[in-house]
């Protein structure tokens, strides 16, 4: 049989024992369910707006520090083509400043040459270079005798005229071979570094340095130990 009973409110009497049996928080849950979701609801939205909004505000500042870097590498990047550039044009005008010294410095000592009456000839010869370093033209004249094995070089300055060197000496020294251990014991060259071929003894000597400047002896290295230290004048 049904009932047609309708449920009434719970009266001040009702309430006041459930409160007093069951606490607020008995009285909440059984008069204010609804009100507890829907609090809670609007809680969880402010808490998703909130999150959004800093989700969108950290997107948006990760997004324009990315930017910021990309140009910041690509000014970089145009910058080093910019200095890469640079040194190119230099590299390639110091190389023709230097072809066009070279040039003129092989003109001076053809000029030097002949204002001394040389001529080339059989064992004879000279080759020059620019010093970028000394800022100066120098000229190396050798010649040689097969038939004595006796060499003489010298190293001027084509403008100037100054000699910086000398070598007299001979190219085969090893008594082995020559059977003769005083044959180069006169083989002497002498350097200057400033030019000043005038001035005794020189700045460096190899070999025989003369019976008023020491003695000594040339041998199988006097040669040789000449030819390496004129580079300084012809390499750099």
């Amino acid at each position: 049989m049904r009932s047609n009973t309708t449920l009434q409110p719970p009266s001040r009497a009702q309430r006041e024992f459930a409160f007093a049996t069951f606490g607020s928080r008995g009285l909440r849950l059984n008069v204010e369910p609804d009100e507890q979701g829907k609090h809670y609801m609007r809680i969880m939205k402010v808490a998703s707006a909130i999150l959004l909004i800093v989700v969108l505000a950290l997107a948006w500042r990760l997004k324009s520090v990315t930017a910021v870097v990309t140009h910041q590498q690509q000014l970089l990047a145009e910058r080093q083509q910019q200095i890469e550039a640079l040194h190119r044009e230099l590299e390639d005008k110091s190389v023709q400043e230097a072809l066009s010294l070279q040039t003129q410095c092989s003109e001076m000592a053809s000029k030097f040459l002949s204002s001394r009456g040389w001529k080339p000839g059989v064992g004879e010869d000279y080759r020059n270079h620019f010093n970028s370093k000394l800022k100066r033209c120098f000229v190396l004249v050798s010649s040689y005798l097969p038939k004595d094995d006796f060499v003489t070089i010298e190293l001027y300055d084509a403008v100037e005229g100054r000699r910086y060197a000398i070598f007299n000496g001979h190219q085969i020294c090893d008594v082995a071979i020559t059977k003769n251990p005083k044959k180069c014991a006169l083989d002497s060259g002498s350097i200057w570094f400033d030019g000043n071929d005038t001035r005794h003894p020189a700045d460096f000597t190899a070999g025989f340095r003369g019976l008023l400047y020491g003695g000594g002896s040339g041998d199988e290295n006097t040669h040789k130990t000449f030819l390496d230290h004129i580079q300084l004048f012809m390499s750099e």
